[in-house]
């Protein structure tokens, strides 16, 4: 057997690999360079730390609805679907209370214990420790909540209906009090939003209730002067009919009336609990590690990055190269334009800088 063939390709891709050899000091040092920067920018961006806590709403919403109903409303929810009668208390609503606006308002008002407070660690609102600006407190405020939000993310999770909370600042401690304080007035505004509810029923049940005690008077009065007047009714059959449907409609007023009775005393307990809405999971405690900046990944994005900017220039260069050798009549036409835009741009920067100075 003779020699193989030598492969045609080769010599091509000889040729187009050279390049990269001959630069290979700028396809190394360049990606090192760019690693040693993003490490020494990670170094430099103040840490951040993030606490978790979570909780779970009790069920109240579909208590009060049959079994089977009850039943397709909880499976509904665990799919993100809303209901007809299932009520606000899902756990997506929860969520969504967390990052709502008036909630962050209280929470950047609520004083904390911040570590890194000038001098002695002392208590300040959360406001005052993002070091918030503005003119006056109403842009402070302002500004305060939409620095905060970024900072926090409530999720929910779907097949058990637990909601997360987290939140990122500067200070472990902080982030955690922050967190936990954050359920804290989820809880209240929800309790304060039962009680409320719970109010309105009853103020309902209280008025019906008169009502109906006074229709179930007046039936009564009826059906003791239709007795007073026909003492041997039972010898009639149309007056047994009368006295039958009388009995009815007592029966029936007597119904409604204990079913009001006991829809108020539910409302009056219930307008008076303070018993939590929420039930808590894992509280917020202060984590032992930064969640950002995270050094490995920076320096592997920087590195990447520097990587491929060196392959970008030194493609840029052979192409500049193997072009420049080219004497043709279009690279000359090429070269002739790029000098006219350089000289142009030129012209307009130093346009541009001279009425600046004036």
């Amino acid at each position: 057997m003779g020699p193989p063939e030598p492969n045609r390709d080769d010599p091509l891709f000889l040729t187009a690999l050279t390049p990269f050899v001959r630069r290979w000091k700028l396809l190394v040092g360049l990606p090192l360079a760019a690693g040693v920067l993003g490490l020494g920018l990670s170094i430099l961006v103040p840490s951040n730390y993030t606490a978790a806590t979570t909780f779970t709403p009790e069920a109240s919403s579909s208590t009060s609805l049959p079994g089977n109903l009850a039943g397709l409303v909880g499976l509904a929810s665990q799919f993100g679907a809303a209901m007809p009668g299932a009520g606000a208390d899902t756990p997506e609503f929860f969520a969504k209370v967390l990052t709502s606006r008036e909630l962050l308002r209280s929470t950047l008002l609520s004083e904390f214990t911040d570590p890194q407070a000038a001098g002695a660690p002392g208590k300040r609102t959360l406001l005052s420790a993002l070091d918030v600006s503005g003119d006056t407190e109403s842009e402070k405020l302002n500004e305060g909540i939409r620095q905060f939000e970024k900072k926090v993310i409530a999720s929910v999770d779907k097949t058990t209906g637990i909601v997360s909370l987290e939140v990122e600042l500067r200070s472990a401690d902080l982030a955690a009090g922050v967190a936990n304080r954050m359920v804290e007035l989820l809880n209240v505004f929800s309790l304060e939003r039962l009680q409320l509810h719970s109010r309105a029923e009853r103020r309902f049940a209280e008025q019906r209730l008169a009502q109906a005690q006074q229709e179930l008077d007046a039936a009564e009065q009826r059906q003791l002067e239709f007795l007073q007047a026909n003492r041997r009714y039972t010898d009639s059959p149309l007056l047994v009919f009368e006295a039958d449907r009388l009995q009815r409609k007592v029966q029936l007023r007597q119904d409604v009336v204990l079913t009001l009775q006991r829809e108020y005393e539910e409302a009056r307990i219930a307008e008076v609990r303070d018993l939590p809405v929420l039930t808590i999971i894992d509280k917020a405690t202060p984590p032992d590690k930064r969640s950002s900046p995270k050094y490995l990944l920076n320096v592997l994005v920087a590195g990447i990055s520097g990587g491929l900017l060196a392959f970008a220039l030194v493609y840029l260069s052979q192409s500049r190269a193997v072009a420049a050798q080219m004497s043709d009549e279009q690279y000359r036409a090429f070269q002739q334009a790029y000098r006219e835009a350089a000289g142009e741009m030129r012209s307009l920067v130093g346009l541009k800088g001279g009425a600046r100075r004036e």
